[in-house]
């Protein structure tokens, strides 16, 4: 396998802090675009997708595999269902994400916990336009009163969070949830939230106090947040 640069510095501590503790297997790349990386059963998935899909494919197949390679599953291909998620080896649950050049995989056994998301935004100007569309007002409260330079990175950090408990929702109650009906509460202090959608929006499919756990951080590039269900 070539073509792929696996990881920096400043990046594997923003994840190492995000899963510190944890029994969590991750990966992160870079500069993924050789098809070789994948298997044929994924290249089969891939044969009619353009130039850019498929080097996102590449870069978080890449990852995955190399976070399965980590807890004993070597050459697994990894499909995907009728909604485009990742199918894990039985036993198995994980994310995949990519953002800008770069991609990254978290596998954990379901022994462990119940699933998880993993969110990678890259680093820009948030656009403002829409955060009334897709926050709650105590979260555009949370990041309004800090330091204007500090207002995007709140802003993605809180984004980011949100589409890493979608990931989750989908994985451990298969219920595909919107942006705007997950409530983020944030711990800026610690790097930790939890991430729940309201009694009154819950599906019947919900306990009404499911509640995921997740940890946000960040470097001079990227934001990253994991949201997971003991």
């Amino acid at each position: 396998m070539s073509g792929k640069i696996c990881g920096t510095a400043p990046v594997y501590a923003s994840l190492d802090a995000i899963f510190s503790g944890t029994s969590f297997s991750f990966s992160f790349c870079i500069e993924v675009k050789n098809t070789d990386v994948l298997y044929a059963e994924e290249k089969a998935l891939m044969m009619k997708q353009g130039f850019s899909q498929l080097t996102d494919f590449c870069k978080g197949r890449y990852c995955a595999h190399q976070a399965l390679e980590k807890i004993g599953y070597l050459a697994f291909p990894i499909l995907r269902d009728e909604y485009g998620a990742p199918i894990w080896p039985e036993g198995i649950t994980g994310s995949i994400s990519h953002s800008g050049d770069a991609a990254a995989a978290v596998v954990a056994r379901k022994t462990n916990i119940q699933g998880i998301g993993l969110d990678l935004q890259k680093r820009e100007i948030f656009p403002s336009a829409v955060l009334s569309v897709l926050f709650h007002d105590d979260e555009v409260a949370s990041f309004l009163s800090i330091p204007s330079d500090l207002a995007d990175l709140y802003a993605y950090a809180i984004f980011s969070a949100k589409e890493s408990a979608i990931k989750c929702f989908y994985a451990t109650r298969q219920y595909l949830a919107h942006l705007n009906e997950i409530v983020i509460a944030m711990d800026w202090i610690n790097g930790t939230f939890s991430a729940f959608i309201p009694a009154t929006q819950n599906p019947k499919s919900f306990t009404s106090d499911l509640e995921l756990m997740g940890r946000v951080g960040f470097d001079e590039r990227y934001v990253f947040s994991a949201a997971w269900l003991i």
